[in-house]
């Protein structure tokens, strides 16, 4: 016996049935077989696969369909008897997964002929003409089917109910007199009776209801029934007809694999011949026509490992799609990951540093010993990224180019929030359990309840949390809904629906139904188009410098640009890619670069592991003679990094030039150092260790050497992605120290839409003596622009003025200026502004250029308004206005309040722009200094600022404290509020709140705060 219907979690938020526990529960009870039939979805049949497979069970996989028939639905349930009935399937899921309708049923026809078709015993037409005693309708449905589907049955689905069970007898009687076998059929949606509970939360969610929710469709009884059960329900006969459906289905995975289109060149050669051409043609390019025999060696030897792989046509696609996109200018980066090892890569235009000049390894990216596909990763701007996908996709046809389905899960702080809300829990207790969780990776709620003693507590301590923490507990881990793999794309020389189904995420791409891990082994190869922010703001930077007539080649910078160092000196890296944060910043000072090589190293040292060089990195850079290398053999590797290892490329080098190991074992090598395989290190060490003697190299020393290797080998990083990255980095920095108001402009438009973002780098113009002009209905554009050597703020900063209203303004003004504030009422109050919109418009100071204050225009709005509607007329479709109709209103003049209007500001914007409010309560407290004089002073301070930020941490003693970031007009500090007093005043802690803090400034822009005041702002 089997149940030929199971659905798994992956018919999202309908079952809670894992795969793991279905393969279990046919192994508990003793099955041969397991069964999956989602509804129209086949996500998790690989997963199915494969673990039937480890198990031992013969897997069967179906799909469930839904259909219609002359108006009338119709569900089946299809199963796959060989490959070619699966690749139905595949075709099937694809058509149900594009379009939410039923598929008709002259199509589904199509699709039976390698598959066992069931019909559903679901609630559809068929249960009611049975119901209905319309047994003549029921007989035509049988006969119709069973004239069009070889291998037809009638499920006899749900004898557990009785009423079914009777009905059933009707069913069975007519089926046969029609020709039609039956079977019987258990539908299932979890394993233990008691799981229903569990569905009725999944339902509740999904339909963001309660689980009290009368109209959730709530299955009772279809949890996984044993041989036994299924016995005392079902007939002999129609138990049999299950094993004897079980044993035609058999798939095996044998269907014709996937491969990479073939690259169709326009010279009409095959693909070796043309790639060879390209490169040479491309090396000249790179080498002014001056070729060395170093880089032809290595060309060539590049050309005969990728050709002798077949990976020829992936270059060349690659190649392909790359040229395409700088046709289209659109900026491409200068490389990613190991693939800027590759000379080819390089020759190709597809990476942009040189690998052979700066010591990169072409067996990091591709190794002959070890058969893996290559990975070229590129960035594009992400505004232009979708072009090139597009490119691809009507190069190679949109059946055989696919994203990849990726799976949002019931994470610990998601379940807790979802279950919390569809049992009605008060939001405010789940958001407690949620900030102790914390954002710590891969956390679930069994470690949070071991590991974080105040969540165990809660939990311990409360029936509420208890109950909600034990019915989250099993829905833990489920797929949620579908998500989009950030980058990745598969191409294919076929139908990708052959070897996987695909679902549609939006109107012009579909993804893969099959996540990442089983994609390879179908012979889907992923590639992936990263969309890079800090691209699209270079690429806005250049096109800005050009209409500037500023000519600028940003893959041809000069790469000792003495400005561009200060800057990096100084840790005056705000908006510069990967160099952003504070510990970052502060390594940046510390370090103050002066060479490229320096900021590759940045990115390499700041890392877990790697950290622990930066001290010796730093000393040795500084003084020469502090310089030591291991052997002198690898001086012209290690003499970049000062005698040091930091990247896997110099370990790799150092088992080449003293093991005597070749490249390609050295990747070997670096590999199982980085996932510390200690037997195969072993062996790799006594080989080391013999190289090392041949090269005339002591034991002691050699020993000691593939040691140092290992512990670096544990973290390098990788030199090539470091270098790649490292550039697009100096870009940014050599931009930002060179062009400051450009650089501001483009930074800021990137961020629109990010109050703190904004704040951030508004803050920093302010600083660097870059005037930011407020929003103004008169002179702001859509975005950010230059005016008379200042930043000109877009209209669409202001919270609520998006992208409905702010072209209202702009299309209106290109007919005249406003000439006043009335004027601009009049005027977009006719083209749909609304009151709440023009006073968004006020607080955020784009009313400023006329003639009134801010209190005074929000205290005359309404008037205005008034006015502006009887002297609108409405003629023929168009807007007029009579001005003689009634004349302009007096306007009562209104005294500023200075703290209200920075109040409004800050709701508005997101930060302050014309006072901050401290400057006006620094009269009331004469003892506050500003933050800007405290950066030479050590000693008990007293400052009152904003509070910008805070963050909680846990002590060793697990008790709570907190670091505030807190700002006034002038600068910013960090203030270390200790346990105790943290206790005292966690509950005033907020953005935006402000302190009065009293304590000892014991660090370089840092206070051990000792008391804290707050001050009510409204007052």
């Amino acid at each position: 016996m089997v149940h030929l219907h199971t659905r798994s979690a992956y018919s999202l938020l309908e079952s809670p049935f894992r795969i793991e526990q279905i393969v279990d529960m046919a192994i508990k009870y003793g099955f041969n077989h397991a069964c999956l039939t989602d509804k129209r979805s086949m996500y998790g049949t690989m997963k199915f696969i494969k673990l039937c497979q480890e198990k031992g069970i013969h897997p069967i996989v179906g799909l469930e369909v839904d259909s219609v028939y002359q108006d009338q639905p119709f569900d089946f349930i299809l199963l796959a008897k060989n490959d070619r009935g699966l690749q139905d399937l595949y075709a099937l899921s694809t058509i149900l997964m594009n379009d939410p309708s039923k598929i008709s049923l002259e199509l589904l026809f199509k699709y039976v002929l390698d598959c066992i078709v069931l019909t559903a015993g679901d609630d559809d037409s068929l249960e009611q003409y049975i119901d209905n005693d319309e047994l003549e309708k029921l007989e035509q449905i049988l006969k119709y089917c069973h004239e069009h589907i070889p291998d037809f049955y009638v499920s006899i689905a749900m004898n557990d109910s009785k009423y079914r069970a009777n009905k059933n007898v009707i069913l069975k009687r007519v089926a046969h007199d029609c020709g039609c076998r039956t079977v019987a059929l258990s539908r299932i949606f979890y394993a233990y009776k008691e799981d229903v509970e569990k569905q009725r939360i999944l339902k509740a969610i999904d339909k963001q209801t309660t689980i009290h929710d009368q109209t959730l469709n709530v299955l009772y009884d279809r949890y996984y029934r044993s041989q036994e059960e299924m016995n005392a329900l079902y007939d002999k006969d129609d138990l049999n007809a299950t094993e004897e459906i079980a044993e035609k289905c058999n798939i095996q995975l044998a269907m014709r694999k996937s491969h990479l289109p073939h690259f169709e060149n326009k010279l009409g050669i095959d693909s070796q011949t043309y790639l060879i051409k390209l490169c040479k043609k491309g090396l000249l390019k790179r080498l002014n026509n001056h070729l060395t025999e170093e880089y032809v060696r290595r060309l060539e030897y590049e050309l005969s490992v990728i050709n002798s792989m077949g990976f020829t046509d992936y270059f060349l696609i690659v190649w392909d799609f790359i040229r395409y996109a700088r046709s289209q200018d659109i900026y491409v980066g200068p490389g990613r990951g190991s693939a800027a090892g590759s000379l080819v890569a390089y020759c190709l235009g597809i990476t942009h540093i040189d690998p052979i000049k700066n010591h990169l390894l072409f067996e990091r990216f591709l190794n002959p010993d070890r058969v893996s596909m290559p990975d070229i990763d590129t960035d594009f701007p992400d505004d232009r990224r979708d072009e090139v996908i597009q490119y691809v996709k009507e190069k190679y046809g949109a059946g055989h180019v696919s994203h990849i389905v990726t799976f949002n899960t019931l994470k610990a702080k998601q379940v807790l929030r979802d279950v919390a809300r569809v049992i009605a829990m008060p939001i405010r207790k789940v958001d407690e359990l949620c900030k102790l969780i914390g954002n710590a990776p891969n956390m679930t709620l069994q470690m949070a309840y071991q590991q974080i003693p105040a969540f165990k507590r809660m939990i311990d301590t409360d029936k509420k949390d208890q109950e909600l923490f034990e019915l989250c507990l099993p829905l833990e881990g489920l797929p949620r809904h579908i998500s989009v793999h950030a980058a990745g794309v598969v191409l294919s020389d076929q139908d990708i629906e052959k070897v996987c189904p695909l679902v549609r995420i939006d109107e012009e791409n579909t993804a893969t139904q099959f996540t990442q891990e089983y994609l390879e082994d179908l012979g889907l190869i992923k590639m992936d188009f990263l969309g890079l922010r800090n691209l699209t703001t270079i690429y806005q930077i250049i096109n800005t410098l050009k209409q500037h007539h500023i000519d600028i080649d940003i893959m041809k910078l000069p790469l000792n640009d003495a400005k561009t160092y200060q800057l990096l000196s100084k840790g005056d890296t705000i908006g510069v890619f990967q160099l952003e944060s504070e510990g970052i910043k502060n390594l940046l000072r510390k370090m103050k670069p002066s060479k490229f090589e320096d900021i590759s190293a940045v990115l390499a040292l700041y890392r877990p592991g790697a950290m622990q060089n930066i001290d010796e990195y730093i000393k040795r850079k500084n003084d020469a003679s502090l310089i030591e290398y291991p052997h002198e053999k690898l001086i012209p590797y290690l003499k970049e990094t000062y005698g040091l290892m930091i990247y896997q490329e110099q370990v790799m080098q150092c088992a080449q030039v003293i093991g005597g190991f070749t490249l390609a074992q050295a990747d070997n090598l670096r590999k199982a150092m980085s996932k510390k395989k200690v037997e195969i290190m072993q062996s790799y060490k006594e080989q080391f260790i013999q190289g090392a003697l041949n090269n005339k190299v002591s034991y002691k020393q050699a020993g000691e050497l593939f040691d140092s290797m290992e512990r670096f080998g544990g973290y390098g990083f990788n030199k090539s992605h470091s270098y790649a990255y490292g550039l697009i980095s100096y870009q940014m920095a050599y931009l930002k120290a060179n062009y400051p108001l450009f650089f501001y402009q483009r930074l800021l438009d990137s961020v629109i839409g990010s109050e703190v973002k904004t704040a951030q780098y508004i803050y920093e113009c302010q600083h660097r003596g870059i005037k930011i002009l407020p929003c103004d209905v008169n002179h702001s554009q859509a975005s950010y622009t230059i005016e008379n050597d200042a930043l000109r703020m877009p209209l669409q900063v202001m919270k609520g003025i998006g992208r409905s209203i702010y072209p209202i303004i702009l299309k209106e003004r290109t007919k005249g200026e406003f000439k006043d504030g009335i004027d601009f009422v009049v005027r977009v109050s006719a083209a749909g502004l609304g009151e709440s919109s023009l006073r968004i418009l006020i607080d955020g100071g784009a009313l400023d250029g006329f003639e009134y204050n801010r209190a005074t225009w929000n205290e005359n709005l309404s008037k205005i308004l008034d006015y502006a509607r009887l002297v609108r007329v409405e003629e023929k479709n168009q807007v007029l206005f009579d001005f003689t109709v009634v004349s302009r209103p007096s306007i009562l003049k209104i005294k500023e309040n200075t703290l209200l209007k920075a109040q409004r500001e800050h709701h508005i914007l997101g930060f302050y722009l014309s006072e901050h409010p401290v400057q006006t309560l620094r009269k009331k407290y004469p003892k506050c200094i500003p933050i800007s004089q405290l950066q030479e002073k050590m000693d008990y301070v007293q400052v009152i600022g904003r509070v910008a930020s805070f963050r909680t941490h846990k002590t060793k003693r697990q008790d709570m404290m907190c670091f505030m970031n807190i700002e006034d007009e002038c600068g910013k500090i960090d203030v270390a509020v200790m346990p105790s007093l943290y206790d005292q005043n966690k509950l005033k802690i907020e953005r935006n709140q402000i302190v009065i803090v009293q304590g000892k400034k014991d660090r370089d822009m840092s206070i051990l705060a000792r008391r804290l005041e707050w001050v009510d702002s409204d007052n």
